[in-house]
């Protein structure tokens, strides 16, 4: 396994997921990326004053995606850290249905960016993550908890198997760290050529 993403403890998983794709552990190995690049705002249309002006609604543009409160909440950085070594591993949703998997490896920070896509009808709801270029799918299960929390699902999450029905002890809580869903400044992105 590439030391650019070393498994530790119950994120074992999540580290098999990301190397599950050829392209991906190549890619590692070889260490070809490119530098992430800012992303433009959209520049706000003016409104009529006598009518009330709502906030533009961001649709996943890639997945085609219907935005809803869920879809929404999901958006940012999450976050969950090891007890044992203190290593964060850090997923990144963001509006255009990409996921971003950032490296608990801080002094070669990098991310493998994923297509995600959401059912928020069934319980718990459904996560799908593309994970390599031939769109073989990860499925899974998410939820929030009470206090906010992501409970997300990667133990037998491995492309080719069935979507799990319930939450094993062993699922993964990630706490909501920023509603930002732009990537840190230099950040080497790995792409799946999606």
């Amino acid at each position: 396994m590439p030391q650019n993403f070393p498994c530790f403890g119950k994120f074992a998983i999540a580290c098999t997921m990301l190397t599950s794709s050829v392209l991906i552990a190549l890619s590692m190995t070889v260490d070809t990326a490119v530098l992430a690049q800012a992303t433009k705002s959209p520049i706000p249309t003016p409104q009529p004053t006598n009518q009330p002006t709502q906030p533009p609604i961001t649709t996943p543009s890639s997945t085609n995606q219907p935005t809803s409160p869920i879809s929404e909440k999901l958006l940012g950085q999450w976050q969950s850290k090891d007890p044992s070594s203190d290593l964060a591993l850090t997923l990144v949703f963001s509006p255009d249905g990409k996921l971003y998997i950032l490296s608990p490896n801080s002094q070669k920070p990098m991310a493998v960016e994923f297509k995600y896509s959401i059912n928020p009808q069934p319980q718990p709801m459904h996560l799908d993550v593309v994970v390599s270029k031939d769109e073989k799918k990860a499925l899974t299960i998410f939820e929030f908890t009470a206090d906010g929390q992501l409970r997300l699902q990667l133990e037998n999450t491995d492309p080719g198997q069935p979507r799990p029905k319930a939450f094993s002890p062993t699922a993964t809580l990630f706490t909501k760290v920023s509603d930002n869903t732009k990537l840190p400044e230099n950040i080497k992105i790995i792409y799946l050529d999606l």
